[in-house]
């Protein structure tokens, strides 16, 4: 209900952490417009280069991503197929899948 809750106040009451930018920020809000979800950006007539064109992605190479030949920004070192010394360690989950939830709420379908 939490979630829920902060979801119907809307994107324009978020608090973003003081790293991100103001444009990028601007970005978030503007694709995430709850109270017109027509004015969201890339929903308009220029469709998906009005947010190309955002300022967030200013200096961005959209040709370079369209032909697969822009360099990539980290390249990990990887050892071999199965090395996943780049991934966090987290413990094996032992509880199993939950107990059926059993108020009958599906009977119909």
């Amino acid at each position: 209900m939490k979630t829920y809750n902060i979801i119907l106040r809307g994107i324009n009451m978020v608090e973003f952490p003081k790293k991100i930018t103001k444009s990028a920020a601007n970005l978030i809000k503007r694709l995430c417009r709850l109270d017109n979800p027509s004015e969201r950006l890339g929903n308009q007539k220029n469709g998906v280069k009005d947010i190309q064109k955002h300022k967030w992605f200013e200096g961005f190479n959209w040709d370079g991503l369209r032909q697969g030949t822009m360099d990539c920004p980290f390249a990990p070192r990887v050892d071999g197929p199965l090395d996943n010394s780049n991934f966090d360690d987290f413990p094996l989950d032992t509880e199993g899948p939950p107990p059926d939830e059993e108020s009958g709420w599906d009977l119909e379908f």
